[in-house]
């Protein structure tokens, strides 16, 4: 079988697009990268989220937790007994005898002392002479009580105390400000193992909200407390190390470690993407570029061991329980403490925070994103567009659904394992979205693509349809002259009628715009049964006898019939509504109103709505033309002629419409006319 080259045009399409479907898959692959690379927030916003998910898709690491951090916690069950928070720095101190007296490593303290304390004594004597004018006598008050900073200050002195503040961020530093902080002792080691300048990668703090001179004399040590959360506010990484002033200060959680492990020298690992990692004795923590740990969470708040303030106030805590241990003093009492909001927990206390972080580097259980992993999540990015593309290009739709959900799932999976089995986090979302939305691209484009050719293949069959639909009513012209011009004339009628019509409450709803279409075509048909009609009854010059006029009538018969065989081979569907209203037409069109046309004596509405448009297109270019049995009429006098048979020949309703647009019928009449034999107007 030989397939007509314009089918070959059609089939083979598709195979010529591929190139360029690919080249646009590319780009658009491209510009995925380039949205990687540039980092918009929403991007970062979504990391977030898959690395929550992801640390959560597997349950609580409790069984690697360490046992050394624990928290002595100023509770509801504290507050209750000694009243509100800040207690008097006596009674912090009275704490801190407590908990030395029960050999902890280190003990951090996760609040900061910035202002002398107004319970003193002292300063209690000089503010009520201030105020009141009254000298109160303190002649019996012992000394330790006259200094409630002095007395902390001689308890920090006895223990392996560290203290916490916090940096800030102003705009201008600060010129008053007179803190002792206590730098960590750190050597840079850059990329090529040579120790030197490590440059400004690390956080730079502008001031300090610092502790009492006094107080940090006598501490071990000192680190800040600053914590700072991602962009939708949960805290997933800390700043272990920040610069200040030209030096290197550590965490409150590292400071404390530092101080329980009697760790001299820290090493500061920076490559020319920023910092790496931070080496302690024979541990190496890894860091992002700005000194970040990323926390490995160990579930919810309360994973480690809590004590009670008030416990270790009366004594109620052994020493074994507390022996050897890092001890953070904060607190979890409600409006007084820091909440934090965590992967796992959206009330987190800050204190934990540090516990978390002390943990981590003890059980050396570090989640990371070494400075390869941005490379590693570009490659995917392209490698994700065009594995879809490509699989779009070349397999169906079911196989598409299939292998991307296949790739989804690994991109997924790969990433959950490098987390919980390698400590490495590698976000699946860009590589997601790329295989997403270059799926969607391409499946867009091709789909434009089809649609552009499925318009081009309609138009060209439909122009094949009214060239067949011409050729069949050439067969009526071939045999009668007379219907040339006449099936171009009435086509252009029953359009005319039909859109006055199309406006009027009975006619609307059956005279949509594609059943107009389609009457448009189909009314070239209505003498498409002359063909079966004897010559020497159609060409006969002269009036036709009863028998010749009934042989005649058949013509109407013979039409449907041939168009039903039509209807028959074609079915149902759109192409079988064409033929349905061509069938009408060619077998009412000379049925009467009043029920004495032909072939059954149809009356009213009984008649289709189609052969009534087409009666009165007919007969209305049957009069205006000259026929062997008559001259022709003008416009005029076929109008009124027309009017006059209102109700008896024609549907009363489009007579109306006819008389609306009749002057439309003139132009067409003028337009159309035959070569001779037709009644011009001017």
């Amino acid at each position: 079988m030989t397939i007509p080259a314009t089918w070959k045009t059609i089939l083979h399409r598709p195979e010529k697009d591929r190139p360029a479907i690919a080249i646009a898959s590319a780009l658009f692959t491209v510009l995925l990268a380039l949205l990687y690379l540039y980092q918009p927030v929403f991007f970062r916003f979504l990391d977030g989220k898959s690395y929550d998910t992801i640390l959560m898709s597997s349950p609580p690491d409790t069984v690697g937790i360490s046992d050394t951090p624990a928290i002595i916690d100023i509770d509801e069950k504290s507050l209750a007994k000694y009243g509100q928070w800040p207690w008097p720095r006596y009674r912090v101190a009275l704490l801190l005898d407590r908990l030395i007296a029960l050999g902890p490593a280190s003990i951090g303290l996760d609040t900061v002392f910035a202002e002398p304390d107004r319970t003193s004594f002292a300063i209690l004597k000089k503010e009520i002479y201030r105020d009141l004018n009254i000298t109160v006598p303190t002649e019996h008050v012992p000394l330790t009580l006259m200094d409630n900073d002095k007395t902390l200050a001689t308890t920090l002195a006895r223990g392996p105390c560290v203290l916490g503040y916090k940096f800030t961020f102003p705009e201008q530093k600060s010129s008053l400000n007179d803190c002792l902080l206590h730098p960590l002792n750190v050597a840079v080691i850059r990329e090529d193992g040579e120790a030197g300048s490590r440059g400004h990668v690390l956080f730079q703090a502008r001031d300090v909200i610092c502790n009492l001179r006094p107080l940090v004399e006598n501490a071990v040590s000192s680190g800040f407390f600053n914590v700072i959360p991602d962009d939708d506010g949960v805290l997933r990484r800390v700043p272990l190390l920040m610069e200040y002033n030209g030096k290197t200060y550590p965490s409150l959680a590292l400071a404390t470690l530092i101080q329980a492990k009697g760790i001299k020298q820290a090493y500061l690992k920076i490559t020319p993407g920023g910092v790496e990692s931070l080496r302690l004795n024979n541990m190496v923590v890894p860091l992002d570029a700005k000194g970040n740990l990323l926390i490995h969470y160990r579930g919810k708040g309360k994973t480690f061991q809590y004590f009670s303030a008030a416990d270790i106030l009366e004594g109620g805590v052994k020493k074994d329980q507390i022996q050897g241990r890092i001890v953070l003093l904060g607190t979890s009492a409600a409006g007084i403490t820091d909440f934090h909001a965590t992967p796992f927990d959206t009330v987190f206390p800050g204190v934990e925070v540090h516990a978390t972080v002390i943990d981590n580097m003890l059980k050396k259980s570090f989640f990371s994103r070494p400075s390869w992993i941005p490379g590693l999540e570009l490659m995917l990015v392209i490698a994700a567009g065009l594995f879809s593309a490509l699989l779009l290009l070349r397999t169906g739709a079911l196989w598409n659904l299939f292998f991307l959900g296949l790739g989804a799932v690994g991109l997924w999976q790969g990433s959950r394992w490098a987390l919980h089995d390698l400590g490495i986090f590698i976000s699946p979302v860009v590589p997601l979205i790329a295989l997403g939305s270059n799926f969607s691209f391409v499946t867009l484009l091709k789909y434009w693509r089809e649609e552009r050719e499925k318009k081009a293949r309609a138009k060209e069959l439909m122009l094949t349809q009214d060239f067949t639909i011409r050729c069949l009513a050439s067969l009526t012209e071939c045999r009668d002259s007379e219907t040339g011009g006449h099936i171009l004339r009435t086509q252009r009628y029953v359009a005319a009628i039909c859109g006055q019509l199309a406006d009027h409450p009975k006619y609307s709803a059956a005279l949509d715009s594609e059943t107009i279409e389609h009457l448009y075509k189909s009314s070239t048909l209505h003498d498409i049964g002359k063909v079966g009609v004897p010559d020497h009854i159609l060409l006969k010059p002269g009036k036709l006898t009863p028998e010749e006029f009934e042989e005649m009538k058949k013509h109407t018969t013979y039409g449907r019939d041939a168009i039903q065989r039509a209807e028959e081979k074609f079915g149902t569907g759109k192409n079988s509504e064409f033929l349905r209203l061509a069938k009408e037409i060619a077998y009412t069109h000379h049925e009467k109103w009043d029920g004495t046309g032909y072939p059954k004596k149809l009356k009213g509405d009984e008649i289709p709505i189609s052969g009534r448009i087409m009666a009165l297109a007919d007969v209305y270019d049957a009069l205006i033309c000259q026929r062997v049995y008559k001259p022709p009429f003008t416009h005029e006098e076929a109008v009124a002629l027309i009017v006059q048979l209102k109700g008896v020949l024609f549907d009363p309703v489009v007579i109306v419409a006819f008389l609306e647009v009749q002057e439309e019928f003139r132009k067409i009449s003028i337009e159309l006319a035959d070569s001779e034999g037709h009644h011009e107007i001017v």
